[in-house]
């Protein structure tokens, strides 16, 4: 293993990780200006500002908004996607104009991006040397799932640092903010919900457990009424449905949720009927949510070592929500480092290459382009996957890691 320390300790790398930084920085600042027209700031910008004129986003089609600003419109999504309390942080963007109001919204994606950062920093303390955090910072910065957010004004690393300043919340007792925290990104968007167990039920007392739960529910419900119940209604009953359904028949889609969907819709030649649709739809959702209560049911057996719990638990929300493009795993900077530091305590060269393939199988968000996997649709949609093997690879580590803390009788 002296091989793979030598190596480390190469010079020429820090200098490599700090260029590749520098030209990726350069290359946003040329690709991102034009994007203020694209997906999916269009839909967000159209949607804010007709909630903020009195329009109901969900009922009322945005291609007039959309195109009045000079926005891309599609067909494939004529209404709003999200829920309310999204569309009315877009509403305060909306007071200004589409360019003023895109370079708002990317200075804030890239602030929740240094959050990120920041505090996967503060989380891992010394482990994480200063020269370990220029690696995390550039292999994050030039890593696909970064530039795909960015390209796209994607929500998820506000998400994603919403999750990860609940867990140092949670991490330093303050339990109850940690819950609002994880709460706030639950009503930005749904999925994040899955980890608000965790933070409700982990540490202290069985009161202090159910005073979180209550408060978690009152915040919820008052984000409700505050944002308009019955927006939520028609949210419910038109917006998340549509956005569900883009599920279907994607390459794009990382789940496994998606997956299993797509494998039924390819049993029923991907001309299913009404009632199939629907039983490959459960079918594909009930697996996801399986996935899910599985790390929830290791994480309760073990009781010990928090942060590869909420790392776990981290990845079985990917692994079993509906919807999982590239720009998801941005939740993934935290688990990965950590991965990497735990693997780093006695690295051998076969965890090093588990390692690299991991990391490297989340940046694989391009579907295949092959002749032969052309011709065999089945086996395409195998080959589109490799994120979601990422996912189970990474998945399985943790595990291991908690069953290790659990033989062990101790923490991390």
């Amino acid at each position: 293993m002296n091989w793979w320390w030598r190596l480390a300790t190469y010079r020429i790398l820090d200098v490599a990780a700090v260029v590749l930084l520098a030209s990726v920085l350069v290359w946003w600042t040329v690709i991102l200006p034009p994007q203020w027209r694209e997906f999916d700031f269009n839909d967000y910008y159209s949607t804010g500002w007709m909630l903020l004129h009195g329009q109901n986003p969900y009922t009322t089609s945005m291609e007039a908004t959309a195109r009045a600003f000079g926005l891309e419109y599609s067909t494939e999504v004529p209404v709003a996607e999200y829920p309310p309390p999204f569309i009315w942080m877009f509403a305060a963007l909306a007071v200004m104009p589409p360019r003023a109001a895109f370079a708002v919204w990317l200075a804030l994606e890239v602030i929740c991006l240094a959050a990120i950062l920041w505090l996967t920093r503060k989380l891992l303390g010394d482990k994480l040397s200063a020269r370990g955090f220029l690696f995390v910072v550039a292999l994050t910065v030039i890593s696909r799932t970064v530039s795909y957010s960015l390209f796209n004004s994607q929500a998820q690393l506000l998400l994603a640092a919403l999750v990860l300043a609940a867990y140092v919340l949670h991490r330093t007792g303050r339990t109850g903010w940690a819950c609002v925290a994880a709460s706030t990104a639950g009503v930005l968007k749904v999925y994040p919900f899955v980890l608000l167990p965790w933070f409700v039920w982990t540490g202290g007392t069985a009161r202090a457990r159910w005073r979180r739960l209550l408060g978690s529910v009152v915040f919820i419900l008052a984000v409700v009424v505050v944002t308009g119940p019955g927006f939520w209604r028609d949210s419910l009953r038109y917006g998340i449905p549509m956005g569900v359904d883009e599920q279907i028949g994607r390459t794009f889609h990382f789940s496994l949720a998606s997956l299993v969907t797509n494998l039924g819709y390819l049993h029923e030649n991907l001309h299913p009927t009404p009632e199939a649709r629907r039983f490959w739809w459960f079918a594909g959702t009930s697996t996801g949510l399986g996935v899910i209560a599985v790390a929830y049911a290791i994480c309760l057996l073990s009781r010990r070592d928090p942060e590869a719990q909420f790392c776990l638990l981290s990845v079985a929300m990917l692994i079993g929500t509906v919807t999982v493009q590239g720009h998801y795993f941005v939740f993934l900077i935290f688990p990965l480092t950590a991965m990497a530091l735990r693997i780093g305590r006695s690295p051998t060269g076969g965890w090093v290459i588990f390692a690299a393939l991991t990391i490297l199988s989340f940046n694989c968000v391009d579907p295949p382009v092959s002749p032969f996997l052309d011709r065999h649709l089945f086996l395409f949609l195998l080959a589109s996957d490799l994120p979601l093997y990422g996912l189970f690879t990474l998945a399985a580590f943790y595990c291991r890691e908690l069953h290790n803390a659990t033989a062990d009788g101790g923490a991390e």
